[in-house]
């Protein structure tokens, strides 16, 4: 990919980050998760089908996909600086990032919500509630919200650092092409499967450790190694334009049938609680030796690889982009990442009182709220400076 600026992969980033924002506003309105704020009515069956689907399609691609693009540009950063520059980069872009949200947005955040499903304690001061906090974010770190994805590739990179150390003089870049072929990408596949299945028997969907789900890092670990393998090998100049559409019609055909499927042997299951406990067919899909987790892996590991490879060939050959609209958006990315929590947050509790069946309150809220994460990205806290050593 040369080094040129790929703008179809910025413009890729921030539509994936939208797709955050709405899934976080269909944890709110669908209950099927674990959110700062949760509006608690009835679905009917319509939105029980539509936020169950979206929620589990958006949350199997979207996320082993941003680790995907951070793993295709680690060697070619770690190339340009030293070791040590390298990972003091990272803390500052990773890390800091982290701990400021951890220690200041979280607190604040409940603070004002009152009652969270982050916080379980009840203090009559906001001092001594602090200080509660503190304490225990220092060993659960359930604070830490959305920038577990920080968090963990800031582990990532410090495991490519340890290993670059090892084998100093990897091999260039290969200007000839990689092939990226049919037989490699189901591969993937099946890798991706096998050992989410086997990592679930442990760590079922729903469990947390330092506020990340292990259960899903099968995904998202092989996806950033293929990044890194993509970069060297140069394999994306072998994907043409009609297998990358292939590639995304198999995701959002199959991945859709293969969704009903499941619902319709398994019936209702919840991810809603911090630990899983399987007790019927349905609840089996978090882990376990059961045909529903085994089907689930690798239902989420192929939506997972197509949706990847289908989502950057249109975005290559569509989204190649760049004006002052899409440099803005790509600036503020990783800050309407940050800070959409408490944006998003405050847009529901304002529209608390609008009676609305769920899916359209959930279109409505994300209409007013990923144009307003972006503005406030952009012209607030780009601005700020302390905030912008860090964003």
């Amino acid at each position: 990919m040369g080094g040129k600026r790929l703008y179809y992969i910025d413009n890729l980033r921030v539509a994936t980050i939208m797709l955050v924002i709405l899934i976080h506003l269909a944890v709110t309105y669908s209950n099927i998760g674990i959110w700062i704020y949760n509006e608690v009515r009835p679905l009917g069956f319509f939105s029980h089908m539509f936020f169950s689907f979206f929620q589990s399609f958006v949350q199997g691609f979207s996320m082993g996909m941003l680790f995907f693009v951070a793993g295709y540009f680690t060697p070619l950063a770690y190339d340009r600086k030293s070791p040590t520059r390298f990972i003091s980069d990272r803390c500052r872009r990773l890390v800091l990032p982290a701990l400021f949200f951890l220690m200041v947005i979280t607190p604040l955040m409940i603070a004002v919500v009152g009652s969270s499903n982050l916080w379980k304690g009840s203090t009559a001061s906001f001092p001594e509630f602090y200080w509660q906090y503190v304490k225990s974010a220092g060993t659960q770190l359930l604070g830490i919200g959305p920038m577990w994805f920080a968090l963990a590739l800031f582990i990532f990179c410090l495991i490519y650092t340890l290993w670059r150390l090892l084998l100093p003089r990897p091999a260039a870049p290969d200007s000839r092409q990689g092939t990226l072929t049919t037989g490699r990408l189901l591969l993937l596949i099946v890798i991706i499967a096998l050992v989410a299945f086997l990592l679930r028997l442990f760590f079922p969907i729903g469990s947390m450790f330092w506020g990340m789900q292990l259960g899903f890092f099968s995904q998202y670990i092989i996806m950033f190694i293929a990044g890194i393998v993509a970069y060297r090998t140069n394999c994306f100049a072998s994907m043409t334009s009609a297998t990358g559409r292939r590639w995304l019609a198999a995701g959002l055909i199959l991945g859709l049938i293969g969704w009903l499927i499941l619902k319709y042997f398994a019936g209702p299951y919840d991810f809603s609680t911090l630990t899983m406990k399987a007790v019927n067919i349905g609840n089996k899909v978090v882990g376990g030796l059961s045909w529903p987790a085994a089907y689930y892996a690798i239902w989420e590991s192929f939506v997972a690889v197509a949706m990847t490879m289908g989502l950057l060939a249109l975005f290559r050959d569509k989204l190649n982009i760049s004006n002052k609209l899409t440099q803005k958006l790509s600036a503020g990315a990783f800050a309407v990442y940050m800070f959409h929590p408490p944006i998003v947050v405050a847009v529901t509790m304002l529209m608390t009182t609008l009676d609305m069946p769920p899916v359209f309150k959930w279109a409505l809220a994300g209409l007013i709220s990923i144009p307003l994460c972006f503005l406030i990205a952009y012209y607030i806290l780009l601005r700020i400076p302390l905030l912008n050593k860090i964003l």
